[in-house]
């Protein structure tokens, strides 16, 4: 059983997302046989094999639509790679790879995941095409740039593992996404797009597969259900609130404090090595020193009422009673731990609070 932590009316959940190299080839099977378009189905005046890579459109004629050459198999979870090399001279010159797709009936569009290719910056980012028709993961254009090679050359990886795709340009990633719905197809063809609008030509070649096993059913992530219906209108006990939470299957809901313990208007939670969960107060958030001057300056006189609060032990059933670490603040905004240190930013000040012993023993302060 997994268990979330509740503070307060908040519920905090984090990922850490870490970029990573593209995984090293395994037993792949070739897609594209250099010479003809075996294994593919697609308008063949627009695309055809020059110089032994697939490609598509024209630099003398504006593209009029988007069009897709396909895979006459679908694919589940594999690792695609290719090299990709985009040109052209006028309009919106953009390409782009899909997987896991499907042919819209009766139209020219392909619908499904689309690893992006083009100015400014669609290199690397992952779009659905013809379907939600939105950015599931932009590209940090910032952390490309040094790798890409534009009018060259670049090699594209791209791994659907279940839910989860990840995409890498020159071996930088540029994609990690999870797919929350259960409902979005999880195998499909694989196509190559040149997008309408432009004079441009799309070449890609060295087009290998590496297929990689089915996802077991419990390796899916279940949503949570729809929020319930609170019983009455806010403001809400904890009890009340916490009944309006809905949780993934498998996971628990605790109580770690509320305002009934001193706990009003919590900005941030941090927690230190020793397990010790740290906040504070905002009891006079927000105000507007633009439109309330005099409110604003009274919140910095004394006494003024947001403390640091400390939870020695937050684990298991609550409420749990916390200490004080340091008051007479207004309106902290932050807290940062250190060995021997707590900083709290509070304007228009920014406190540092020395402790008396080591950060693993009880910790205290009066004042900043």
């Amino acid at each position: 059983m997994k268990a979330i932590s509740v503070y307060a009316t908040m519920l905090l959940v984090s990922f850490a997302s870490h970029g990573a190299s593209p995984p090293e080839p395994g037993s792949t099977i070739p897609l594209f046989d250099g010479r003809t378009l075996a294994g593919w189905e697609g308008n063949t005046r627009l695309w055809r094999v020059e110089n032994g890579a697939i490609t598509g459109g024209s630099l003398t004629e504006t593209i009029q639509h988007n069009d897709f050459l396909c895979t006459t198999r679908e694919f589940t979870n594999f690792v695609l790679r290719l090299k990709f090399k985009l040109a052209g001279t006028t309009g919106f010159i953009n390409s782009g790879v899909q997987v896991r797709s499907r042919r819209v009936p009766n139209d020219h569009e392909v619908a499904g995941y689309q690893c992006d290719i083009g100015d400014p910056d669609w290199w690397g980012t992952l779009y659905d095409e013809a379907r939600r028709n939105r950015v599931l993961f932009p590209t940090d254009m910032i952390a490309l740039e040094p790798a890409l090679r534009r009018a060259d050359w670049n090699e594209y990886v791209i791994r659907a593992d279940g839910p989860r795709l990840t995409l890498w340009i020159n071996g930088v990633q540029t994609a990690d996404y999870y797919e929350e719905d259960p409902s979005v197809a999880s195998s499909g063809v694989i196509g190559i797009q040149v997008h309408g609008g432009g004079k441009a030509l799309i070449q890609v070649k060295d087009i290998t597969v590496e297929e990689l096993p089915d996802t077991p059913a419990h390796a899916r992530f279940v949503g949570p259900p729809a929020p319930a219906k609170p019983p009455r209108a806010s403001p809400l006990s904890p009890d009340e609130q916490r009944g309006t939470f809905t949780l993934p299957p498998g996971f628990e809901i605790e109580l770690v404090a509320s305002e009934a313990e001193g706990v009003g208007k919590p900005i941030t939670v941090v927690w230190d090595a020793a397990g010790r969960m740290w906040t504070m107060t905002a009891f006079e958030y927000p105000v507007d020193a633009n439109d309330n001057k005099e409110i604003a300056a009274a919140l910095y006189k004394d006494p003024r009422r947001d403390r640091v609060f400390v939870f020695d032990d937050p684990h298991g059933p609550g409420p749990h009673q916390p200490r004080v670490f340091a008051d007479g603040l207004a309106i902290p905004l932050a807290c940062c731990l250190t060995r021997m240190a707590r900083s709290s930013s509070t304007a228009p000040t920014f406190c540092f609070c020395v402790t008396r012993t080591r950060m693993a023993g009880p910790t205290s302060a009066k004042r900043c």
